[in-house]
């Protein structure tokens, strides 16, 4: 998430994955990047370390196997490497994305993309010769989930607006070395649903931020949350909640409001 001088929320698939995994904790962290509320508490995590560490040569290993495989891998720098202004990089890894989508090179590694409000990286963009690029991400877990498919729809729709021809399916190349397919028509409807739901949430708190309120409060139950974060235990403590009770839940609160949506 960034924001830019205009004011303007540069969101990104990451973010759906977190207001998806925990509304309340995403919300306070937008509070805190638009300058209404504190930065949101955060432990470290040694195995979240290990786990991405793992997750990045299960990445450099399909890498290598796609080299070997088509000999022609365009790979994209990364805007979050060198000095300067990293919505400048960002903007020029995004013009060498699509020189190498419209050269149709056969793969792109770490493809960026960045328009007016979204910045987002495809691990692997590969050519068929059906006349399409199919997404694909590497995923170091062993079956698919659902915040991994909604953010190979996000990539997708990023191709579309570019008018890059796109595959009916995208995939997961897991951690066991499976391959996890599925129609991309079969995520595209959450995915608009989710994203709609992600800008409006963005909109109401930029608003709250333009007439000079404060953050929304843990009482108001506006939001729905995962209480098990730190963000949620922080207020979980501080209010004395119930779920500090036999693991007690509120009633009407979804863990999340993906899941509710697939109910």
């Amino acid at each position: 998430m960034k924001v830019t001088d205009s004011g303007t929320v540069i969101l990104s698939a990451s973010d759906l994955t977190a207001a998806s995994t925990c509304e309340w904790a995403f919300v306070r962290k937008l509070e805190h990047v638009l300058g209404i509320g504190p930065k949101p508490p955060e432990t470290e995590d040694p195995m979240k370390k290990i786990t991405s560490e793992l997750g990045l040569a299960h990445e450099q290993r399909v890498l290598e196997y796609l080299r070997e495989l088509h000999h022609d891998v365009a790979e994209i720098p990364d805007p979050k490497e060198g000095d300067g202004d990293y919505l400048e990089r960002l903007q020029h890894s995004h013009e060498l994305t699509v020189e190498a989508l419209k050269a149709r090179r056969k793969v792109i590694f770490q493809a960026a993309f960045y328009r007016e409000d979204f910045q987002g990286f495809a691990d692997f963009l590969i050519w068929h010769d059906e006349g399409y690029y199919q997404v694909v991400d590497t995923k170091l877990a062993r079956s698919a989930k659902v915040t991994a498919l909604l953010q190979l729809a996000a990539y997708a729709e990023q191709l579309r607006l570019l008018d890059i021809p796109v595959g009916p399916q995208v995939s997961l190349w897991l951690g066991d070395g499976s391959e996890s397919v599925h129609d991309l028509a079969d995520i595209e409807s959450v995915f608009r649903l989710r994203m709609e739901k992600l800008r409006s949430v963005v909109d109401e708190r930029q608003a709250a931020a333009r007439e000079g309120r404060g953050p929304v409060s843990w009482l108001d139950q506006q939001y729905s949350y995962c209480a098990t974060c730190d963000v949620c235990q922080q207020e979980i403590d501080d209010h004395d909640d119930l779920h500090k009770i036999a693991d007690m839940r509120r009633d009407h609160a979804p863990k999340s409001w993906l899941m509710a949506s697939l109910r």
